[in-house]
């Protein structure tokens, strides 16, 4: 299995959902530092870090592909291959109006492989997670303090 949440500055976007023909989840990142205008290209990692990009041509920053459509839209436009289009999905779900357009995402995500679980603010209760690789929210208490701490565990960086 690859890194997943970040793979040097990187950061991942999305995810290759596993298939009978390619039995291993595969993470997509999101490398934004090609040179030239169009400095953008979707990949995937697999096994043993193996990197295979997913878009042919590099794309331009736009936060309009994003908050257009989401899955369906990256898909379409920046996934070439038609067997990666179909195990393609984002992290997180569009924050738009135009999301309200598409399809609703149920509670087992859109691939159907993932969960949403809810954490119930409890003292003593510990919730530890990838906050780059796991799309979260914390809701505002009700009638009660909240206390946390926050912590992050960075990967070093090799700048050559």
């Amino acid at each position: 299995m690859a890194r997943v949440g970040a793979r040097g500055a990187d950061l991942q976007i999305g995810w290759l959902r596993a298939t009978d023909s390619a039995p291993d989840e595969e993470p997509v990142f999101l490398d934004a530092n090609r040179p030239g205008s169009s400095n953008c290209c979707l990949y995937a990692c697999g096994r043993g870090g193996r990197r295979r990009d997913l878009s042919r041509a590099n794309f331009p920053a736009s936060p309009a592909l994003y908050l257009a459509g989401g899955d369906f839209f990256a898909r379409q436009l920046l996934v070439d291959d038609v067997a990666d289009r179909s195990r393609f999905h984002l992290i997180d779900a569009p924050k738009s109006a135009a999301s309200s357009l598409m399809p609703e995402v149920g509670e087992t995500g859109e691939d159907g492989g993932e969960r949403v679980r809810d954490v119930a603010p409890r003292g003593g209760t510990l919730v530890l997670f990838d906050s780059v690789s796991i799309p979260h929210q914390v809701l505002p208490t009700c009638g009660t303090e909240r206390f946390a701490c926050s912590g992050w565990f960075h990967e070093n960086l090799l700048l050559g």
